[in-house]
């Protein structure tokens, strides 16, 4: 963050906090939070000739929404209008929590007598955008903009959590039920979280950013580098679990029909790919994610991890892994080694569990869509890890009357992750 000029610019030059309201109806593209870089003349229009309406000092923060290359609108408390966009420059801010109790007030300009524009609760996460002389920063919550003083804040303590609701988690711009809804984070995301208000958690998941009810997330299951086969069976009288896993994809015939599949039945599942496969197939594995399915790493080629020295390991492995990153934003956090076959020195160069099955549907031999029931319902229990493979026909063929069954026995389908908790 930037310290600017002195206090008494914001004396001489029209400056201040940004507040929300309607664009220029000649204004294009998003609106984000600039800093001007030298005092700078405001016009009327997106032109020098057009009448001069004010001016405004170097360092200060406005609205700013790009009308061209040549132009930006600007808008701050008692004045809008066009700027020069080579007078901007673009922020990174930092995000901090308030640590005052009672919470912190804005002000239009870093000073005690300027007029409050809002107040912040206390643990309120804020995006602060740089620091003005006497102890203030700009800051943003939601619309609302302004200065408050900087020990007022504090940096977060980032914690790690997953989405659990299965349709997604409604994102809000603020921590209310009626804030701006600004999208949805999908089912098992590990997504950031900062601090939570009144029983909403702000979170950060790749670009999406915002508040969600705390009561959503799950804390993530600290997996070591251990083998597992099955899921942990469930308590007396709650319902059963299974978990459906799909090996060698994605293929872009058949993981789609298994996609629809298992939304018909409003199923989730979890998917091992390959890593060529991966970069072969983008949109597919965006899909997957999109779906709220979880995506597991298969290594780069499908080797045999044993016969591989340490260093060739850890390359199938993390190239897989920056494959499916480079697709969805998210790291895999669960890995299956091709044949099931690892060792201490595979998985000592790794950190995700090997999830190995304790069904196998053995459909990648017999390629009937009937027999792939006939193994489950002669395995499958509480717990189980149901193997199968999303390349091949028969498989995607077979999977209904596999749902079918495990519902009608009372099974509840999940993720690897879920059934390890």
């Amino acid at each position: 963050m930037k310290n600017l000029l002195p206090f008494a610019l914001f004396l001489t030059f029209l400056i201040s906090v940004v507040f929300v309201g309607q664009s220029s109806a000649n204004a294009e593209g998003p609106s984000v939070i600039q800093q001007v870089i030298n005092n700078v003349t405001v016009y009327g229009e997106a032109s020098t000739e057009s009448a001069i309406i004010g001016h405004v000092a170097q360092g200060s923060f406005v609205k700013a929404t790009p009308v061209n290359e040549e132009w930006t609108h600007i808008q701050m408390q008692q004045l809008e209008g066009y700027v020069a966009t080579t007078t901007l420059t673009n922020l990174t801010p930092e995000k901090l929590v308030v640590a005052k109790k009672g919470g912190t007030s804005l002000f239009t300009y870093p000073s005690p007598s300027a007029q409050k524009t809002g107040q912040l609760n206390e643990n309120t996460t804020v995006l602060v955008y740089g620091t003005a002389p006497g102890g203030w920063s700009f800051v943003q919550y939601g619309h609302e903009t302004g200065y408050a003083a900087t020990n007022t804040f504090k940096k977060p303590t980032v914690t790690k959590k997953r989405v659990k609701v299965v349709n997604g988690a409604v994102l809000h711009l603020t921590a209310s039920p009626g804030g701006e809804v600004i999208g949805t984070i999908a089912h098992q995301t590990i997504v950031q979280q900062y601090a939570i208000l009144a029983g909403w958690a702000y979170v950060e998941a790749g670009e999406q950013q915002g508040y969600i009810k705390a009561s959503e997330l799950a804390d993530l299951m600290i997996l070591d580098n251990k083998v597992y086969n099955k899921g942990v069976m469930v308590a007396k009288g709650a319902k059963k679990r299974v978990a459906l896993t799909f090996d060698d994809g994605p293929d872009t015939r058949v993981t789609p029909q298994i996609l629809a599949m298992l939304k018909k039945y409003d199923v989730k599942a979890t998917f091992f790919m390959v890593g060529k496969n991966v970069s072969r197939n983008p949109a597919t594995v965006e899909k997957v994610y999109e779906d709220g399915h979880e995506i597991g790493n298969h290594t780069w080629n499908h080797p045999k991890l044993t016969s591989l020295t340490k260093v060739n390991v850890k390359q199938e492995v993390d190239r897989t892994s920056n494959a499916i990153y480079a697709a969805i934003g998210q790291y895999p956090t669960v890995f299956r080694p091709p044949y099931g076959a690892t060792s201490e020195q595979v998985r000592s160069v790794m950190s995700m569990p090997s999830i190995l099955w304790s069904v196998d549907t053995l459909d990648w031999k017999h390629r009937n869509a009937d027999k792939i029931l006939t193994y489950v319902k002669a395995s499958v229990k509480d717990g189980s890890i149901i193997l199968m493979h999303d390349i091949h026909q028969s498989t995607a063929n077979g999977l209904e009357n596999v749902i079918l069954y495990l519902q009608q026995q009372g099974y509840e389908l999940v993720t690897v992750s879920e059934i390890l908790q």
